[in-house]
């Protein structure tokens, strides 16, 4: 997805939530680096059995260990989200089950970056799935713009709004 296919809410509420998550970090280099850092990780990042992922300028949290077949199934509900606008329509009856059970799984999760070596230190926690309209469950925007997306998407919502000044 292209950041400049986003609507003005959207990309105005993404880019408070990144430029927010920077500054807890250090800076915007900081929070690009975490988001190559958590790319770089072969398996998957969020596969860590221990719920945590360190990378250089912090940790990632999560509250409760995600499975590869889980992982999968978002990144095919993700690839099909965004394609169709929904991740459910048109899903064949052993694929709407295993999805829903993937979103069951997943829904109670929240990630929490926490800095290192700042004076102050402030987590930032988001979650997996954005169940705030009813029957319509999305992957949360932030999520995949730091596990999905590629780098430039990152790049495009912190400078969001700096080319209007």
């Amino acid at each position: 997805m292209n950041f400049n296919q986003l609507n003005e809410e959207q990309k105005k509420q993404l880019h408070s939530k990144a430029i927010e998550l920077a500054e807890n970090l250090g800076g915007v280099n900081f929070f690009l680096q975490m988001i190559e850092d958590i790319k770089a990780e072969k398996p998957h990042a969020l596969l860590n059995k221990s719920c945590v992922f360190h990378f250089s300028k912090g940790k990632l949290n999560w509250n409760k260990q995600i499975f590869k077949e889980s992982t999968d199934l978002l990144f095919t509900a993700m690839r099909k989200e965004e394609k169709d606008g929904d991740m459910l329509n048109g899903l064949l009856p052993k694929e709407y089950k295993e999805t829903m059970n993937m979103m069951r799984t997943i829904k109670p999760l929240m990630i929490t970056v926490t800095p290192k070596k700042v004076e102050e230190p402030r987590s930032f926690s988001f979650p997996i799935l954005d169940t705030s309209v009813e029957k319509k469950t999305k992957v949360d925007l932030f999520y995949k713009m730091i596990f999905f997306y590629h780098v430039d998407f990152a790049k495009d919502a912190l400078s969001y709004g700096s080319e209007e000044n």
